[in-house]
């Protein structure tokens, strides 16, 4: 993901990459042709003492998450921390409570939000425009499973995948996460996993989230929407221009938190409290 916000952040104009952080050689090399200019460091104290660092962007395995966003946070930096926060609603609260007493932003990266098409849907939504909200269907499937090793530090697919969708429910519809029943598909060996929820929201909207880590055209997610006026079908990343509509996304995500540094507004930007409510949801799960 680092690299992947660095390759996005060379055709961004409002943020400049000063610095990668990381502690494995091989990672640094890759993330620096992804940056080129930037200055490289194998620890964070080396980088903070190598100067010229005004924001931070967390993007390392979510386990990290909460010492990465403590560290940054004592030195009153601004913070944009991917998803989900650390892995659970508790490393998320510690996390939040650090940002809070520093008096230093905590932003989430739930990209989602600065998808246009998403936003484009989210407008239609709330102004009314399919009526009544009736059925909101939720899709997040991978191409193939994770790394064992990935697997066994992510916090599972309720965590590393379900809080997208969860947190996606909430922002697209404006309603808040009622109950949800699961019912798993658990890996055989190191097979894919998947997840389906079916729940409803505060305004009485029913809602199905379907996670899934094996699917023949590849990473892909998609949203349908059913109300009482309308219809409506995103498909968000799907097979072949999947990847530029991502770095997309993160493009106007660092955008926004560029935005947000200098007037203090949070806009649409995912908050240390939303990554509590979607983690909170996920544990549940």
């Amino acid at each position: 993901m680092g690299i992947t916000h660095a390759e996005a952040l060379r055709d961004e104009p409002s943020v400049r990459v000063n610095a990668i952080v990381d502690p494995a050689d091989s990672a640094r090399e890759a993330a620096l042709r992804a940056a080129p200019g930037a200055a490289a460091f194998a620890d964070l104290d080396a980088a903070f003492a190598g100067g010229g660092i005004e924001a931070v962007l967390i993007a390392a395995p979510s386990p990290l998450h909460l010492s990465l966003v403590e560290a940054c946070a004592l030195r009153r930096l601004p913070i944009l921390c991917e998803k989900p926060c650390g892995t659970t609603a508790a490393e998320a609260r510690a996390a939040a409570a650090a940002a809070d007493a520093a008096g230093c932003m905590l932003q989430i990266g739930y990209w989602r939000r600065f998808a246009p098409g998403l936003r484009a849907l989210r407008e239609r939504i709330l102004g009314g425009e399919l009526g009544e909200l009736t059925l909101v269907s939720c899709y997040q499937w991978d191409g193939e499973p994770p790394t064992p090793e990935f697997r066994a530090s992510s916090g599972g697919v309720a965590v590393d995948m379900g809080v997208h969708e969860l947190d996606q429910l909430r922002w697209l519809t404006g309603q808040e996460l009622g109950p949800f029943a699961a019912s798993a598909q658990p890996p055989a060996g190191g097979g894919p996993e998947g997840l389906q929820l079916l729940g409803s929201l505060s305004g009485g909207t029913a809602a199905f989230v379907s996670l899934g880590q094996s699917f023949p055209h590849g990473d892909c997610v998609w949203v349908e929407v059913f109300g009482t006026a309308g219809h409506a079908l995103e498909r968000v990343l799907w097979g072949e221009g999947g990847d530029e509509a991502f770095r997309v996304a993160l493009r106007a995500q660092a955008r926004a938190f560029a935005e947000r540094i200098a007037a203090g507004a949070a806009g649409d930007a995912a908050t240390a409290d939303d990554a509590l409510i979607a983690l909170e949801a996920a544990e549940r799960l």
